[in-house]
C-alpha cells in the first residue's frame, strides 16, 4: 500500500493554517499497511469488508462490487498491526446498474458485464479470520448471506453501532463524517474498496485518552444482544423512536412490521422502562424480543 509523500512547502502551509486558529486542514488518506508494531501481543486475524449493490433490498437487489480485506489485531487492546491485501471483485448482477448507483460509484454496466465475485477465494479469505467488521453490518450482512452462504457461519461486528461514536461527541454515524471529525483524513469514497480501507483507518486510530476504537468494538461485539422489536407502537410515537435510534422495517423480509432496535443485555430494562413510558402509555406493550451472539447479530435469517 502506498506510503505519502509529504510536500514540505504545502506541510508547512498546513501547519500554519492550523495553528491560525482560523482553519482545519484535511489530509488526503493513504492508508497505511501496517499501524502498530508488532511487540509480542496475542494476535488474530479478522475480515473488513465494504459492498456496492444494485439498491438498498437485500431481497431483490444485488451485490456489484466486493472487497474483503485481512488485517492483524492485539486480542488484549484492539490495536491494528498488519493490514494484509485486498481482494476486490466485481460482479454483473445480471440486470442494467441504475442510473443512481452509477452517479454514486462510478461502476457501469460495462465495468461488471461478464464479472463474478470467487466464492472460492472469498470463502478462503473468510475460514482463516475470526471476525467479520463492517460499516453497516445490518445493511452489509444480509446482502452476502444470499450471495455467499459461507457468511451466515462467522461473527460480525460493526463499526458504526459497536463504537459509541455519539457518546464520545461526535454527531453522526457516517464514515466520510467520522473519518474528517476522528482522524482528520478525507478519502474517495462509494467504492468498496476504499470504503473498507478508510474504515479500518477509522478502527485504528485512537481517541485523545489512547484506546482504540477496534478494541471497543471487540468488547462491544463480543457481548450478548436483545434485539426489542416495538410491535404495535403508536404512529405518533414514530419521532421519539427515531431519535431513540430505532430501525423501521416494513416487513416485506418476514420479520415484524415495526421499529426495532439493538441493546445489550445490560440495557434491556432500561430500554424497555423507556418503551413503557415513552411509547405504550406506560403499560407493557406487546413488544418481541429476540437474543443474539456475535454469529447471529444483523442478521435476517429466519425471520430474526
Amino acid at each position: 500500500m502506498a506510503t505519502r509523500k509529504l510536500r514540505p512547502e504545502l506541510e508547512d502551509l498546513a501547519r500554519r493554517l492550523e495553528e491560525s486558529g482560523d482553519y482545519r486542514v484535511l489530509r488526503r488518506l493513504v492508508p497505511p499497511g501496517r499501524y502498530a508494531d508488532d511487540d509480542g501481543a496475542p494476535r488474530r486475524t479478522a475480515i473488513a469488508l465494504d459492498i456496492e449493490t444494485t439498491g438498498t433490498a437485500s431481497a431483490s437487489d444485488e451485490i456489484i462490487e466486493l472487497s474483503v480485506i485481512p488485517f492483524e489485531y492485539s486480542a488484549d487492546d484492539g490495536r491494528i498491526f498488519a493490514v494484509g491485501r485486498p481482494l476486490t471483485q466485481l460482479e454483473d448482477p445480471g440486470r442494467l446498474v441504475p442510473p443512481d448507483v452509477v452517479q454514486l460509484t462510478g461502476i457501469t454496466d460495462a465495468a461488471v458485464a461478464g464479472k463474478r465475485i470467487d466464492d472460492r477465494a472469498v470463502t478462503k479469505l473468510l475460514r482463516n479470520g475470526d471476525l467479520v467488521v463492517s460499516h453497516n453490518a445490518a445493511f452489509d450482512r444480509p446482502f452476502l448471506e444470499r450471495r455467499l452462504p459461507v457468511f451466515a457461519d462467522v461473527p460480525w461486528a460493526c463499526s458504526m453501532v459497536d463504537v459509541p461514536w455519539k457518546d464520545k461527541g461526535y454527531a453522526a454515524l457516517g464514515q466520510e463524517y467520522l473519518l474528517e471529525q476522528h482522524c482528520g483524513v478525507f478519502y474517495e469514497a462509494h467504492r468498496a474498496e476504499p470504503d473498507a480501507l478508510a474504515m479500518l483507518h477509522l478502527l485504528a486510530t485512537p481517541f485523545d485518552s489512547g484506546e482504540v476504537p477496534f478494541g471497543i468494538l471487540l468488547r462491544t461485539a463480543l457481548r450478548k444482544a436483545v434485539r426489542i422489536w416495538a410491535v404495535g407502537a403508536p404512529f405518533d410515537a414514530k419521532d421519539k423512536l427515531k431519535s431513540r435510534r430505532y430501525t423501521w422495517n416494513p416487513g416485506e423480509d418476514g420479520r415484524p412490521r415495526a421499529w426495532h432496535r439493538t441493546v445489550s443485555e445490560d440495557e434491556q430494562p432500561a430500554e424497555l422502562a423507556w418503551l413503557r413510558e415513552q411509547v405504550y402509555g406506560g403499560r407493557d406493550g406487546p413488544w418481541r424480543l429476540e437474543d443474539f451472539d456475535p454469529r447471529t447479530r444483523f442478521s435476517t435469517r429466519g425471520g430474526a
